[in-house]
């Protein structure tokens, strides 16, 4: 969708200094976006209809597939002022799919929990690997829930909610509704996959969970061989980067190594200053401690992701800790990479050369 893409592209860069004038241009942007949405679920439905959705199953790993499943709702969540909760991804998990449109399918679950819950709610993504009645790995299932404590769906509805078209009225918020075509081309996906999707929920205003059952691929596979099909040896061009660390000694070595590298640097000890030369300089990569005192750099993820002006800055996360839990933890605050120490400058390389690509986000 060309037109409608080049319609959001230039809404970011018009350069407006009044305020009102911005939230307007943030209302247009969300508004295309969801536009956009809308057109894809279509063509996707009349794909799945005619049996011309393509599938283009290869080893993935879950955690990538859930990265980029956030990474594209994360402004919905962020400007309803919801709580993401992730859990069950402190081991690798990979599985046989096709990466973009499973992460489709997590995205439009995503979307549709922070759509009906009220402002300040909690939405949930648990994974857990559930025995198929068997003890062969092979033969396990990957459970995913979306679950969240919003609206709810009535009893009556709830046998129709994945029906092409099929709507149930939530109050305020079908007014901001789709086409009820969302969850049907959800559940289609899931099955050429050869898994099955279900939905569950108390009535209304009790919540809803939607259950996703997978074939597993197997739990842990040699990850460094699966990075390096997907990490191509790159130089980057120069970029203008801002380095935050409370870590004076740590600051200034990492910044003499990519002034070094023809880089543009600026540099940042706390969390609010950080943010202040974020919004001042636009750098287009910002490198954060997570451990800073006062202010860290979860929460300094978190507010920045809430400038729109700053939509196009990558962040990326430096932490010592290296499981999936602080993985998933810096992908629900808006961190596009998370990287650990000792910071291997090869994977910050790649970042670089990268950093214009939105669908690589998370992989290192």
């Amino acid at each position: 969708m060309t037109p409608i893409d080049g319609a959001i592209s230039a809404a970011k860069r018009l350069c407006v200094e009044d305020e009102r004038a911005v939230e307007m241009l943030t209302v247009a942007q969300r508004q295309m976006r969801h536009l956009r949405t809308l057109v894809d679920d279509l063509l996707d439905a009349a794909r799945l209809k005619h049996g011309k959705l393509a599938i283009k199953h290869s080893d993935t790993s879950l955690s990538e597939i859930v990265f980029d499943a956030v990474t594209a709702i994360r402004h919905h969540i962020l400007s309803r002022r919801h709580t993401l909760r992730i859990t069950g991804l402190d081991e690798p998990v990979y599985v046989r799919a096709d990466h973009v449109r499973l992460s489709q399918v997590l995205g439009n679950l995503l979307s549709n929990a922070a759509k009906y819950t009220p402002v300040g709610g909690t939405i949930e993504l648990n994974v857990r690997v559930e025995a198929n009645n068997s003890s062969d790995q092979s033969d396990a299932l990957l459970v995913i829930d979306v679950a969240d404590n919003g609206m709810g769906i009535d009893s009556a509805v709830q046998p129709r909610v994945f029906d092409l078209f099929a709507q149930s009225a939530r109050g305020r918020a079908r007014s901001e509704g789709g086409l009820g075509i969302g969850l049907a081309v959800a559940k289609r996906m899931v099955e050429l996959h050869q898994g099955t999707i279900s939905l569950r929920s108390e009535g209304s205003g009790k919540g809803t969970v939607v259950t996703l059952r997978l074939p597993i691929l197997q739990k842990a596979v040699d990850a460094a061989d699966i990075a390096a099909r997907k990490m191509p040896s790159m130089t980057p061009e120069p970029a203008r980067l801002l380095l935050v660390d409370d870590n004076q000694d740590a600051l200034r070595a990492l910044s003499v190594l990519l002034e070094l590298e023809g880089h543009e640097v600026t540099t940042s000890d706390n969390g609010r200053d950080a943010i202040r030369l974020m919004s001042e300089k636009h750098p287009e990569v910002a490198i954060v401690d997570v451990g800073m005192p006062e202010m860290d750099g979860f929460e300094v993820a978190r507010t920045v992701r809430l400038n729109h002006r700053l939509d196009d800055m990558v962040l990326v996360a430096l932490t010592g800790y290296a499981s999936e839990s602080d993985k998933s933890r810096a992908l629900a605050a808006g961190f596009d990479f998370h990287l650990t120490k000792p910071l291997s400058l090869d994977k910050l390389q790649y970042i670089l050369a990268n950093r214009a690509d939105g669908t690589l986000r998370g992989i290192v």
